[in-house]
């Protein structure tokens, strides 16, 4: 891949399930498989979360144990609960044949890389290259332990959920083709959790200490990746 793209690690059985229903999904699916689809997606979307911001809020909490921090935790595992629980309440609402356009779209969306010296399965979210050129610039800083650059490190974070969002949520929301109704309150439904998250998480500078800023760098190089 020749641009930069944030790299969501999956889990081997989530892969294996989402390439079996790939192929299922050419032709009418049951049920059951509705069910699983949406499972294989709020899947995805808790891995984002952790993959973003939960790994680093547990190792901020391991090195530097803060109040703010921990409750930081406790709202991002809440977002995670939420999105679970709607995303169950809404394939109730989904005729199974709009559900395959959704299915094709996630496998497309996963690629084998070997990121860490080993194949895994990763969900690709391309970003901009104007977004990566700073992001490296910021982290460059914060390895440095510039300390008036650390707001822009969570910015950018929340900014890496926020792109991501859109072939994880969005698109799929479009795909499904709800009425107005049912799009109107999942719409309300995102805003509410998005907004959660944003402002607990713009919380959070004054509470990472200096010397875990290279921490925070070193975070975001496990999952944008440049090259």
């Amino acid at each position: 891949m020749n641009t930069p793209y944030i790299a969501v690690q999956i889990k081997e059985d989530v892969y294996t399930q989402m390439k079996a229903l790939h192929l299922r999904a050419s032709k009418p699916i049951s049920d059951e498989d509705k069910a699983l689809g949406a499972d294989l997606l709020a899947q995805t979307y808790v891995q984002l979360l952790d993959t973003c911001f939960t790994h680093l809020l547990d190792e901020l909490n391991k090195t530097q144990p803060d109040k703010m921090l921990q409750d930081a935790s406790k709202v991002i595992h809440k977002v995670q609960s939420e999105a679970q629980h709607y995303i169950g309440w809404l394939i109730k609402f989904i005729a199974n044949k709009r559900v395959p356009p959704v299915i094709h779209h996630f496998h497309d969306m996963v690629h084998l890389l070997n990121l860490t010296g080993r194949e895994h399965p990763y969900i690709v979210i391309p970003v901009t290259t104007i977004y990566a050129e700073k992001a490296s610039d910021v982290m460059n800083a914060l390895a440095k332990k510039d300390s008036t650059r650390i707001e822009e490190g969570v910015e950018l974070l929340i900014e890496a959920i926020e792109t991501a969002l859109v072939p994880l949520v969005y698109t799929p929301k479009d795909l499904m083709g709800f009425n107005f109704v049912i799009s109107k309150t999942i719409n309300g439904v995102i805003n509410v959790l998005h907004t959660l998250f944003k402002h607990t998480l713009r919380k959070l500078p004054p509470h990472i200490k200096v010397e875990s800023y290279p921490a925070v760098a070193t975070h975001f190089e496990t999952f944008l990746i440049r090259k």
